[in-house]
């Protein structure tokens, strides 16, 4: 099944940042609990981050006419980088002791 149209492209890139207010909603409810308490909701920013950047470029990738499996693949590896760039960033300001 080829998905051609551009505006369904771009409404099944934004679906896992639609679905982040269920998930924030559902660990502040308690129907969701991964053990860590109030910090449980703590664990949304990293996948909002992931999300939005997810959803920024593929949009930019989809009005580019990209491929489906393209756009998809370049986008995950970006925002996946970029999440990855900023744990980096993290850990080395709280190894060397910036605050």
């Amino acid at each position: 099944m080829v998905i051609e149209s551009r505006i369904t492209q771009a409404v099944l890139a934004a679906v896992p940042l639609l679905v982040s207010p269920l998930l924030l909603f559902a660990l502040a409810e308690g129907w969701l609990d991964f053990g860590g308490g109030e910090k449980d909701v703590i664990l949304v920013l990293p996948y909002l981050i992931l999300t939005f950047t997810f959803f920024c470029c593929a949009l930019v990738l989809i009005f580019k006419r990209w491929p489906l499996s393209r756009w998809v693949k370049r986008s995950a590896a970006l925002s996946f980088g970029l999440l990855l760039l900023l744990w980096i960033v993290a850990y080395l300001t709280s190894w060397l002791g910036v605050s």
